[in-house]
């Protein structure tokens, strides 16, 4: 009984053991010395008191601050809690603030980059404004990156606009990490605006960076009654309490940051081309089969990726393939994209290729290669990207992928050289000649071919039934085929060959009706349908013999293609989808309704 009492207390209070995970991470990642940054410690658990003493070698611990948060959601109680330190660093440099241990639980190693303390430009400490500059590295290479950085320092009540740095020879692209604080300077609080920009040198030598300027103005409580506009202003327009001060009211408070120099580097002896001073370069080939197998005269798609960190998206070189024995590749238009919301630029460049196989075998795709300048050690280094290579199948023995036929292809080929002309032979054999020229050419060749055959069918099917059917007694408009044997149609059994069976009747009819012919497939479905019903003499009455709504339709179709104004390719379409399994006759036609017209009215050509 005891045992399960000490079971059960474990697994309640379990959890409450568990140590409680800790995360550490700066407010900001690079200030300026003077400057303070706060060190936040969050936990998802309750915080004791840290030893702090390893952070003195490099930093003075000005204070502490705790906060915690407790939130419910969906049932469940969720406690947090955080300690933000203010430090103030020491000295210069890159500055480690190490690893602190929190309840058996240890927090994460910071770096912080330190510059020097900046210089002063229009302003001092204890004015309502002024302004500070600085640059990361004094000495880039052309082309690198490095980062320059304005501070605005404004007391309450001031604001205004900040315009943008000017260099002549360099780069400023601005960075999307814009930072917002407060600090102590001399015992004077002050808001402060930190705003960096990419500064990227286009030559080398010395380059002077011109800082910005701030223009505004300063909202003092003694003169707040003259600053306010008209009241009926505020009804109008709310934000004119906003504008007023731009528009005059109040004290001018103007600032600009000191001028910043830099000697830029050339590039050094042996670099080589194309020089790329990057902190890391990535590249990345996808789209490869798993199984490494690819079909002859099939397109397959791959993608070349260019990642790198520290330079413009100009500097970084278009994404190439190099030339790949046996096979076409057709490159796509490179894409590019520029991520400014970190300390460096990350810039990507991505292309597609569509490469197509042209013989069966074995084919390989070179090695990629990329040689860039590594920055952060000041020494050459290389991207690559490793050989592939790929099995391919699918071509036709003897020849590459474009000379290859499907079957259906073949056949239709073999259909078109009884008629074609000198002209079609010569083209074929041209098509046979260039098929290395690509499976577009392929395509092309093929769809000339199936017309060609298609063509040839429909003459032939013209041949067959001129040679079935006697031309001596031609149908005209307004007749209709009289039963066999009258006198009307005596010169026409004299002349007709032996009666056809019904199958090869309605193979005429939807051979017709393939060909989008409506007379030759209006004459062939009658004299289908009177093999069958001797009775049936005209459309009408073959209407009337029928019990299927969609081939009545179809038959009315049919006679508006004939005598109105209708679609005579739809009408066939739909005689050869209603007709293609034979006629739905009425289950129980009424004595005499097959040789009978439309009801109530007399037929508009009577029969003979």
């Amino acid at each position: 009984m005891m045992r399960r009492w000490w079971l059960v207390l474990l697994v309640v209070f379990a959890p409450l053991v568990q140590a409680a995970s800790v995360h550490a991470f700066l407010d900001r990642n690079h200030v300026s010395l003077g400057d303070t940054v706060t060190l936040n410690i969050t936990s998802d658990g309750s915080l004791g008191n840290p030893d702090l003493s390893a952070l003195q070698h490099d930093f003075e611990v000005l204070g502490t601050s705790r906060s915690s948060k407790l939130s419910i959601d969906n049932g469940t109680t969720t406690r947090s809690a955080q300690i933000g330190i203010a430090l103030k660093p020491l000295r210069a440099g890159t500055l480690t603030i190490p690893a602190l241990s929190f309840g058996g639980s240890t927090t994460q190693p910071l770096t912080l980059q330190v510059s020097a303390a900046p210089s002063g430009g229009q302003g001092n400490v204890g004015d309502r404004a002024f302004m500070e500059a600085s640059v990361l590295s004094s000495s880039p290479y052309v082309g690198q990156e490095t980062i320059y950085t304005v501070r605005l320092f404004y007391q309450p009540g001031v604001h205004g606009s900040l315009s943008d740095p000017q260099a002549d020879g360099a780069q400023l692209l601005p960075l999307d990490r814009d930072h917002r604080y407060m600090v102590q300077r001399n015992g004077y609080a002050y808001q402060v605006i930190e705003r960096s920009w990419a500064l990227i040198p286009d030559r080398s030598g010395t380059i002077s960076v011109q800082g910005p300027a701030f223009r505004g103005q300063s909202l003092g409580a003694g003169n707040l009654n003259l600053l306010l506009p008209d009241p009926n202003a505020l009804l109008n327009n709310p934000n004119a309490l906003l504008n007023a001060p731009m528009q005059g009211f109040g004290a001018p408070v103007n600032a600009v940051a000191p001028s910043v120099t830099i000697d830029a580097r050339a590039a050094p002896a042996g670099a080589g081309k194309p020089w790329l001073p990057a902190r890391d370069v990535e590249l990345k080939l996808t789209g490869l089969p798993a199984n490494g197998e690819v079909q002859a005269g099939v397109p397959l798609t791959v993608t070349l990726q260019i990642s790198a960190d520290g330079v413009p998206a100009g500097a970084v070189p278009e994404p190439e393939l190099p030339a790949i024995a046996g096979a076409r590749v057709y490159p796509n238009q490179t894409q590019d994209s520029t991520d400014s919301s970190g300390q460096w630029l990350h810039v990507t460049r991505t292309r597609s290729f569509a490469i197509v196989p042209e013989r069966n075998g074995t084919l390989t795709i070179p090695a990629i290669t990329l040689n860039w300048w590594d920055v952060v050690h000041d020494r050459a280094g290389q991207a690559s990207v490793p050989a592939h290579t790929l099995q391919v199948s699918g071509a036709a023995a003897g020849g590459s992928s474009a000379q290859a036929q499907t079957p259906s292809a073949a056949a239709s080929a073999g259909a078109a050289v009884a008629p074609a002309s000198a002209a079609e032979s010569g083209a074929s054999g041209r098509a046979g000649a260039d098929a290395e020229s690509g499976w577009r050419d392929l395509a092309i060749v093929a769809l000339v071919l199936w017309l060609l055959a298609m063509g040839t069918a429909a003459a032939w099917w013209l041949a067959r039934r001129r040679a079935r059917r006697p031309a001596a007694v031609p149908l005209q408009r307004g007749d209709t085929i009289p039963p066999a044997g009258s006198p009307d149609n005596a010169a026409r059994d004299d002349a007709a060959p032996a009666p056809l069976r019904p199958r090869d009747l309605q193979r005429d009819t939807l051979a017709a009706a393939a060909a989008g012919d409506a007379p030759a497939c209006e004459h062939a479905m009658l004299a289908w349908a009177r093999a069958l019903q001797p009775g049936i003499t005209s459309l009408g009455s073959l209407r009337d013999a029928l019990g299927n709504p969609e081939q009545r339709s179809a038959l009315d179709a049919l006679q508006r293609a004939r005598w109105a104004d209708g679609d005579a390719q739809a009408a066939c379409k739909a005689v050869a989808e209603a007709f293609a399994n034979g006629f739905k006759w009425r289950e129980a036609p009424e004595p005499g309704a097959a040789q009978r017209e439309q009801p109530g009215l007399p037929p508009l050509y009577p029969p003979r």
